[in-house]
């Protein structure tokens, strides 16, 4: 005698939680810049320049007035922002998630709702990042047309001190040329930025790995037998000071794909908001007349870079 189990399905254990969620590279942009709030629309950055125009009088009692102080305007073109998500938990009853819902006929309550809140936020997040440095709300595309970001044509880098270097004869990307380039934008950033104590270079966090790579190995930066010379990091993955320098290097995923290196001040800039929390609170509630869980998160949001002039860029 045996058991005869070939009426039945191989069995699956289905009920493990909780769920497992892809990894996401995050945002930091936003959290580094410097914050307008109460921005509810276009707002204008307020830019003061005063002249210090100096005689060879100072030996006369005299009073010579030479100087002018300059206001200009840049302004954040900030967009109102807003996610909206429905779901009807019985969708769910066929499948093994079934375990999940509440009991009862009447699903008013989001099944592994922290979980599934505290990871869209971190979404929201990780797409923001990438809008901050890449949107453009005229021809952008997805969520890419939200509102302007850094590197649009007609937005805040057009004006750059720029280099490039040829690399048509390279058949990929070495590690050798991530040194040159953040050795390239150190030294073409104008001084007056390069000597803020906010000073920062910016990279995809793609470049920021072969960076981080020539310096392990040397590349450019030996002292005698391949030995790194200088090498300085807060224990950050993606952030770490240039050898040489006392300037932080950051990678960051919203230049991550993109073939630039930056070199900005933190002060200059600057992330248009209504409020700094907008983007993550989420709404979830159960819409009676709808009979389905309800997801809202809305929040107005721009950039902006008070002086072009005081960014380096170097193209790779």
């Amino acid at each position: 005698m045996a058991f005869d189990t070939s009426g039945l399905s191989a069995y699956v254990e289905e009920q493990n939680f909780p769920l497992l969620t892809k990894a996401l590279a995050g945002g930091r942009t936003a959290e580094l810049m410097t914050k307008q709030l109460g921005v509810k629309g276009t707002t204008a950055l307020n830019l003061m320049d005063v002249d210090a125009t100096m005689a060879q009088a100072g030996a006369a009692c005299s009073f010579d007035a030479a100087g002018d102080v300059t206001f200009t305007q840049r302004n954040i073109n900030a967009q109102h922002v807003k996610i909206n998500m429905e779901f009807c938990p019985k969708k769910l009853e066929g499948f093994y998630l079934r375990s999940q819902l509440a009991p009862g006929a009447i699903q008013d309550s989001m099944p592994f709702e922290e979980q599934f809140s505290n990871y869209l936020v971190e979404k929201i997040q990780d797409e923001i990042e990438k809008i901050i440095w890449q949107g453009d709300d005229t021809s952008g595309s997805g969520n890419l047309a939200m509102f302007d970001g850094l590197l649009i044509p007609t937005g805040s880098f057009t004006d750059c001190n720029t280099s490039a270097y040829d690399s048509s004869v390279l058949t990929s990307l070495e590690i050798g040329d991530m040194v040159e380039a953040i050795q390239r934008v150190y030294a073409i950033t104008p001084s007056a930025a390069a000597a803020q104590p906010d000073f920062k270079i910016f990279v995809g966090l793609d470049k920021f790995r072969l960076l981080a790579a020539a310096l392990l190995s040397g590349n450019g930066l030996t002292s005698g037998g391949g030995q790194l010379a200088s090498y300085q990091s807060n224990f950050d993955p993606f952030r770490m000071v240039y050898p040489g320098t006392n300037i932080e290097v950051i990678g960051v995923n919203g230049l991550t794909g993109h073939n630039g290196v930056y070199g900005a001040s933190l002060s200059n800039l600057v992330l248009g908001l209504d409020l700094e929390e907008d983007s993550s609170n989420l709404e979830v509630w159960y819409s009676k007349d709808n009979r389905t869980i309800r997801v809202a998160c809305e929040f107005i949001m721009g950039t902006q870079v008070a002086y072009p002039d005081q960014v380096g860029k170097v193209a790779i």
